[in-house]
């Protein structure tokens, strides 16, 4: 469990949830009402853990920074090579999106207008999250690791294509491709001997 989970209330973790599971229905508008009402509890008892909707979208735009951010700060220092690196990079994301359907969708743009600062923030996240795959396979690159003719920069954007459609089915419920045969089209591909 992350340290931002670690961090909030019962009462905090709550209300994330039921944003989250809210942010799930496009059709939804988040409400300081419609968030009471998912918990079952008043407007006040949601105003004494959170000041604002903004604050809450803040909270919820933390918690999915430490769960994109962490795997990538995990491989770099426990695994050896950049195929296993983005593997486990790779599983990693898509466990945390199909637990989140509604932040899947947050990933992808889908209701940053009920918050300040909110688009900067996903904007900003996928620039961390981009940079840090590049990064990777950068390295990847240098190691010869990579197909001859594969750039890096081409490279992450592929596996970044790999995890913008994964939120989207994620988010939509849309059907899609075992995770290992995604997996393995990508590796092919990309890396030398798969």
């Amino acid at each position: 469990m992350t340290a931002i989970l670690q961090d909030l209330s019962p009462g905090k973790l709550k209300i994330l949830k039921a944003v989250s599971n809210l942010l799930e229905d496009p059709e939804n508008r988040i409400t300081i009402s419609r968030i009471a009402g998912k918990v079952s509890v008043t407007e006040a008892a949601i105003y004494r853990h959170y000041r604002s909707k903004d604050d809450i979208f803040q909270a919820l735009m933390a918690y999915m920074e430490a769960n994109l951010i962490a795997p990538l700060n995990y491989v770099q220092k426990e695994v050896e090579t950049s195929h296993d690196r983005l593997q486990v990079v790779f599983q990693k994301y898509l466990d945390f999106l199909e637990g989140h359907p509604g932040l899947a969708r947050l990933f992808l743009g889908h209701g940053t207008s009920e918050a300040t600062g909110v688009t900067d923030k996903v904007q900003m996240l996928h620039a961390k999250v981009r940079g840090q795959i590049l990064m990777i396979l950068r390295r990847a690159d240098a190691q010869g690791d990579l197909e001859k003719d594969v750039a890096p920069d081409a490279a992450a954007e592929l596996f970044y294509g790999l995890i913008i459609g994964a939120s989207m089915a994620q988010g939509f419920g849309l059907p899609q491709t075992e995770a290992s045969e995604r997996w393995a089209i990508f590796a092919k591909g990309i890396f030398k001997n798969d």
